[in-house]
């Protein structure tokens, strides 16, 4: 067995925290003490030399909803931070992580961050950064609205607006006549004239967010003329599922128009490119419903936007397996106990998760053992894989579909730039004092063949999840960001 994999095993084995993430409680060191991650006070001693600092920077755009961060700079190795946010002098409440994202109540003002650093052997030290610009009002990013409903003289439009980001706290809507606004036409809803046929109609939804600047966006147009006699809204089928394919039908129109267009979207949201009859469910669709809208033109004939009910919450791969509970194996592309070789996710339940990969002649290939989130790839040339019931459900890993925060990573295992962002982490150490805790860096989930570099940590340690690295593993220490 890889040594790596031994110290995993021994290491989750004793570990008792069994979620997917944690962020590690750190103290803010008082004038002559070290910050521990208990919030218990060691004093240092008074020959302690002090750390190797550097006063650290802020990176990024200062402006409202726009997350910054605070560059460290070159500190004395294994050193572990704790940070404190700043406007205008004051300190802001909350604001203790290494990234900080300003809220309209920052607006207009200057911020500076301050870095505690400590570790055993040394005198704390603290630096605070310069100070940044004066906080500038942020971006509200709201779709564009559409007209839903048929533009014929007598019928009622109405105003479909997808959310924006952030949720704004007030929105204002402007119907227009071939760009001219129609006095008093400020609802989300409009009844349309027999004297605008032939014309075009268009609608402006305005957003107001306190700390935001105003965002206005106009809908495309719909040209007014003769009633469609059928014009039936869209039906979805197919399975929500991701990786499923789901399928518009339009029904029947009359008269048939001369083109149809298509625009799925994710919690009333569209997505990106997908504007045809059909749709594969991707991993960002997961736990979101679905619609889709079907617009026409003919001749003569007003402009048309039908939308589709939603779907029931987009579930997750269809592609999925578990162990049983006969101690069997599975067999790569068979049918009888077969599996798909693909990479799969599971949540590990109590217990430790096991599984293997094994050659023909029934010898392991691989085999792996851990708690969290268990990553694990199956390969076209295995012959089959065993795994025990302390996994749970395998199910078929896409991006996007199992998110989690993107700057701290606990027992488990974590696609980078996915589940997290690659960067500078540190650790307080182990959770176990008296058991090193370890991590690895991975060319892909298949047991140690995928190994590109792996470590045990005794003490505070930093390291950089490298651009090399597709997965990151660790077992018994918590790891934040702080680059």
């Amino acid at each position: 067995m890889h040594p790596l994999i031994r110290r995993l095993s021994r290491t989750l084995a004793t570990a008792t925290a069994l979620t997917l993430l944690v962020t590690p409680a750190v103290a803010v060191a008082a004038p002559g003490t070290l910050a521990t991650v208990t919030g218990a006070a060691v004093p240092a001693a008074v020959d302690d030399p002090p750390l190797e600092a550097s006063t650290p920077t802020i990176v990024g755009a200062v402006q409202v909803g726009k997350t910054i961060k605070a560059h460290a700079g070159a500190w004395t190795s294994g050193t572990t931070f704790t940070y404190q946010w700043f406007a205008d002098g004051v300190a802001i409440s909350g604001a203790t992580g290494f990234a900080f994202t300003p809220t309209a109540a920052q607006h207009a003002k200057r911020l500076t961050v301050r870095l505690d650093g400590s570790r055993t052997g040394y005198a704390p030290v603290s630096r605070t950064s310069g100070r940044t610009t004066f906080v500038s009002r942020g971006h509200i990013s709201p779709p564009r609205p559409a007209i839903v409903g048929s533009a014929t003289p007598g019928a009622t439009l109405t105003v479909a607006r997808p959310p924006a980001v952030p949720t704004p706290d007030s929105v204002s809507y402007r119907w227009r006549l071939d760009g001219e606004s129609i006095r008093g036409a400020t609802k989300s809803t409009l009844t349309v004239r027999p004297e605008w046929r032939g014309h075009e109609l268009t609608v402006s939804a305005t957003v107001k967010e306190p700390g935001y600047l105003d965002a206005s966006l106009r809908s495309p147009a719909a040209r007014v003329g003769a009633a469609y006699s059928k014009s039936p809204n869209p039906v979805i089928s197919g399975t929500k599922r991701v990786g499923s394919t789901l399928t518009a039908t339009r029904g029947t129109w009359s008269p048939s128009p001369s083109s149809f267009s298509f625009q799925w979207y994710a919690d009333g949201r569209a997505i990106a490119g997908a504007t045809t009859s059909k749709y594969t469910l991707k991993g960002a669709e997961y736990q979101k419903e679905i619609t889709v809208t079907v617009r026409t033109y003919r001749a003569g004939y007003g402009t048309v936007l039908r939308r589709s009910a939603p779907t029931a919450e987009v579930l997750a791969s269809a592609v999925r397996w578990k162990d049983d509970g006969t101690d069997e194996s599975f067999y790569v592309g068979k049918e009888t106990r077969g599996v798909v070789a693909t990479t799969y996710i599971a949540q590990a339940g109590s217990g430790d998760c096991t599984w293997g990969r094994q050659r023909n002649n029934g010898t392991e290939l691989a085999r792996d053992t851990g708690s969290g989130q268990r990553m694990f790839t199956i390969l076209p040339t295995d012959y089959s894989v065993w795994t025990n019931e302390a996994c749970g459900v395998w199910i078929k890993y896409y991006p996007g579909m199992v998110k989690t925060a993107d700057s701290t990573a606990a027992n488990g295992n974590y696609v980078l730039g996915d589940h997290i962002n690659r960067g500078e982490y540190s650790t307080t150490g182990p959770a176990d004092p008296g058991t090193p805790c370890t991590y690895a860096f991975y060319e892909g989930f298949y047991g140690e063949p995928g190994v590109i570099d792996s470590g045990e940590v005794t003490e505070p340690t930093s390291i950089t999840l490298p651009t090399s690295a597709y997965g990151f593993a660790t077992a018994g220490c918590a790891w934040t960001r702080i680059n």
